[in-house]
């Protein structure tokens, strides 16, 4: 799976347009701290729709994949940067626990399938 081309974006790159993007697809639980979404400047505002958009289609994978390594907690934040991490940087620039790394690795092997 590949995000989309930068060229591609027909928005504006702002911390609202981003906001009003989270609060779209995860409406129904907090939203927490996701100002290293903000600060990813290398991304348009296409491509952070579709890594939310990919968190959130594949939101049921990622909750089981979290229920069995982690007491982490549901947060729009934590399910964003899984799927970031996942589609977009090398294993080696992954940051956090083994139980994240791992998480993240089995999401990356599935969206690698599709």
């Amino acid at each position: 799976m590949k995000i989309p081309s930068k060229s591609k974006n027909i928005y504006p790159r702002n911390e609202e347009n981003i906001n009003a993007i989270v609060d779209y697809y995860f409406d129904d639980i907090p939203m927490g701290n996701i100002d290293w979404l903000l600060s990813q400047n290398k991304l348009a505002t296409n491509q952070i729709e579709f890594i939310v958009m990919q968190a959130s289609i594949h939101r049921g994978l990622i909750t089981e994949l979290m229920d069995s390594k982690t007491s982490s907690g549901k947060y729009a934040s934590n399910f964003l940067a899984y799927t970031y991490d996942a589609l977009y940087n090398p294993e080696a620039k992954w940051k956090g626990s083994k139980n994240r790394q791992q998480i993240t690795r089995k999401l990356r092997e599935y969206l690698n399938t599709l």
